[in-house]
């Protein structure tokens, strides 16, 4: 009977795992995009940057939601 529960909480922390990996390549995917962004100040890419990373995958998709509207 363990077995099972100790295979779920595997699978678990394995789908966690992807998760937080997948999160971390999306916040460099947009990191990179603002970076390469030639339209905005220095200014400007440290305060998107700084809302890419203190707010997690909201702070990303709103940093390239306003890279999709320029």
């Amino acid at each position: 009977m363990r077995r099972g529960k100790t295979r779920t909480l595997d699978c678990m922390s394995d789908i966690a795992l992807f998760g937080l990996g997948g999160l971390m390549f999306f916040q460099a995917y947009v990191t990179i995009r603002v970076v390469r962004h030639k339209h905005y100040t220095s200014e400007k890419k440290r305060q998107q940057l700084l809302i890419i990373w203190l707010v997690p995958f909201v702070g990303a998709a709103i940093a390239l939601a306003g890279l999709d509207r320029d």
